[in-house]
C-alpha cells in the first residue's frame, strides 16, 4: 500500500442540543468514508510530549491511528497532529457543558502518486447525514435539512493546508527547499505566506509569529470556538 499525505482536515461545530461530551472523526478516501464517535474530553487534555502545548494527548491521535491510519502511515499521522496543533488549544478542554456542540474533524486523504486532483470540498448535503448515522440520531428527531444549517465550519486561524501546491521558484524559507518536498504538505498562513506544513507547524509551537512578517499567529482556543 503507497503512503497517504493529508489533503486537507476541516473542523465543524454540529449543533446539536441533546449531544454532550462527543466527537466525531470523519475519514475520506477518495468516495470512501468512514466515521468513529468518541468521547472528546477523555482524548484531549494537558498530555506529555508530542503536540501537549495544543492538549492533544497521544490516545487522541492514537484513536485516529488504530481506527483509520496505521502503523505504516506514521508521516500522515504526524501531519494531521502538526495541523491541530498550530490551529487549535485543547489543553484546558477537561469538561464541556452539558449541551456542548458536537465537534466534527472531517479528514481528507490521499495516495501519494495520485496528486493530479485537488481534493473537492466537503458537500454538506452528503457528510452530514453521515455524521447523524454515526451519532444514532434519529431522522424524527432532527431532520436532514435541518442538520445540515447546524453543521458550521470552524475557519482555521492560523494556518490552510494548499493541496497539491507547486511551485518552480520559490523555496520554504524556513528549510530553503523547493515545493513539493518529498512526503510533505504545504500550508498558508493567514498572513499569505507558504511554508512546508511540517516547518510552519513546528516553527509556531516554539514561536507564535509568522517567521516573514511576524503576524501574531498564535492557535484558536478551542472553547471559545465551540461555545460562541
Amino acid at each position: 500500500m503507497k503512503g497517504r499525505r493529508l489533503g486537507s482536515l476541516k473542523l465543524y461545530k454540529f449543533d446539536v442540543p441533546y449531544e454532550s461530551d462527543v466527537a466525531v472523526i470523519v475519514v475520506s478516501y477518495g468516495a470512501v468514508e468512514e466515521a468513529l464517535r468518541i468521547p472528546l474530553t477523555r482524548y484531549t487534555g494537558r498530555g506529555q510530549g508530542r503536540g501537549s502545548k495544543a492538549g492533544l494527548s497521544k490516545s487522541f491521535l492514537g484513536q485516529i491511528s488504530a481506527f483509520f491510519i496505521g502503523p505504516k502511515d506514521s508521516n500522515l499521522l504526524n501531519q494531521i497532529s502538526d495541523y491541530i496543533a498550530s490551529n487549535f488549544c485543547f489543553k484546558d478542554l477537561s469538561m464541556v457543558p452539558p449541551t456542548c456542540p458536537v465537534l466534527v474533524f472531517h479528514l481528507q486523504t490521499r495516495e501519494f502518486g495520485q496528486e493530479d486532483h485537488h481534493v473537492p470540498e466537503t458537500n454538506m448535503t452528503t457528510l452530514t447525514p453521515f455524521l447523524l448515522s454515526t451519532l444514532n440520531t434519529r431522522h424524527s428527531i432532527l431532520a436532514d435539512e435541518d442538520a445540515i444549517n447546524r453543521c458550521v465550519p470552524i475557519a482555521p486561524p492560523v494556518t490552510e493546508i494548499l493541496d497539491c501546491y507547486r511551485s518552480l521558484e520559490e523555496s520554504c524559507s524556513l528549510c530553503e527547499k523547493g515545493y513539493p518536498k518529498e512526503g510533505e504538505i504545504v500550508h498558508k498562513t493567514r498572513c499569505n505566506h507558504i511554508f512546508h506544513g511540517t516547518c510552519i507547524s513546528r516553527y509556531l509551537l516554539r514561536t507564535p509569529r509568522c517567521p516573514l512578517c511576524t503576524t501574531h499567529l498564535p492557535p484558536g482556543d478551542i472553547r471559545t470556538l465551540l461555545f460562541s
